[in-house]
């Protein structure tokens, strides 16, 4: 029985295969496609007509009144926007009596005695350290300098002169290195002899920028003084060669410049033990605004700017 069973439902199973690839019998194909394009077009229009289950429109109650408008909110700003009022009134009003009073203060008691029992100990330690740094300042302005950078300029000199007449092929020296930059050898010139090639530089080159004029100054000197009943503001700057001297008028902002050359410079600096203060004394600004050096311009020597 049992095999009859499995048997009669394999040939169902194969029939049922069978049949579900092939088509649904009609009788006409055309009359089934107008049947079957009618029941698509009712079921678009079905789908299209289908209302919704859930309402997702606005609620009826977002029209009330209340919901609209916080009345309590309102009602709390209200009360405080008062108070503030009430406030600034009150205080308006305060500010308007005290504006009517005039206040009147008791005259300050003095008191007897002295109002400090040290005064006069302070008043002259303070005069005594004022006139200890005076004495300072003065001291350091007087000190001579220990090197005499002039001396080293015409021992330089010299020894370069030695080193020309003992050698016996040209001199050439090494330019020192700056910067990263490589060494080169100076150009001699004619006046040293023939070059050779060795020492002789391929370009020429201009002079470096701290030997140019002006461009290594030092400041010897800045004080505060009088020069012919009015009172400058003296600077002297030297390069080792030429002393630089200004003096600043503030009243007038007028500026008066003398330049003395090496030679004379040497010779000051010798008179004067190399104390510019001494040199400075000697300054006087003649009528027409120059500024001279006991009184008058020597020729070739001093240039008044």
């Amino acid at each position: 029985n049992i095999s009859n069973i499995s048997r009669a439902s394999l040939v169902q199973f194969r029939l049922a295969f069978v049949d579900m690839d092939k088509a649904i019998p009609c009788g006409s194909k055309i009359c089934t496609k107008r049947i079957k394009a009618r029941e698509q077009q009712m079921h678009r229009e079905r789908i299209r007509n289908m209302k919704s289950t859930v309402d997702t429109g606005m609620p009826s109650v977002a029209t009330l009144e209340h919901v609209k408008v916080n009345l309590k909110k309102e009602q709390m700003m209200e009360d405080r926007y008062t108070e503030i009022d009430r406030d600034n009134r009150i205080l308006l009003k305060k500010m308007t009596e005290i504006m009517k009073q005039q206040t009147t203060f008791p005259p300050a008691e003095r008191k007897s005695g002295p109002t400090s029992l040290n005064r006069d100990a302070r008043k002259k330690e303070l005069m005594r350290i004022t006139r200890e740094n005076q004495s300072i300042l003065k001291r350091i302005q007087q000190a001579q300098p220990v090197y005499n950078h002039v001396e080293w300029e015409d021992q330089h000199r010299r020894n370069v002169t030695y080193l020309r007449n003992k050698c016996e092929f040209p001199v050439v020296l090494r330019t020192p290195r700056r910067g990263g930059a490589s060494s080169e050898l100076i150009n001699m010139g004619e006046e040293d002899g023939a070059m050779t090639s060795r020492s002789a530089p391929s370009t020429s080159r201009a002079p470096p920028k701290d030997l140019a004029d002006g461009a290594n100054q030092k400041y010897v000197l800045k004080e505060g003084m009088k020069l012919s009943d009015t009172y400058y503001l003296v600077d002297m700057s030297t390069d080792g060669r030429n002393l630089f001297i200004s003096a600043y008028d503030n009243t007038s902002s007028t500026t008066l410049e003398l330049i003395i050359k090496e030679k004379l410079h040497r010779q000051l600096y010798r008179e004067t033990n190399g104390d510019y203060r001494r040199i400075a004394d000697r300054l006087k600004v003649a009528e027409d605004g120059k500024l001279l050096l006991d009184g008058e311009e020597a020729v070739d020597e001093l240039d008044a700017a």
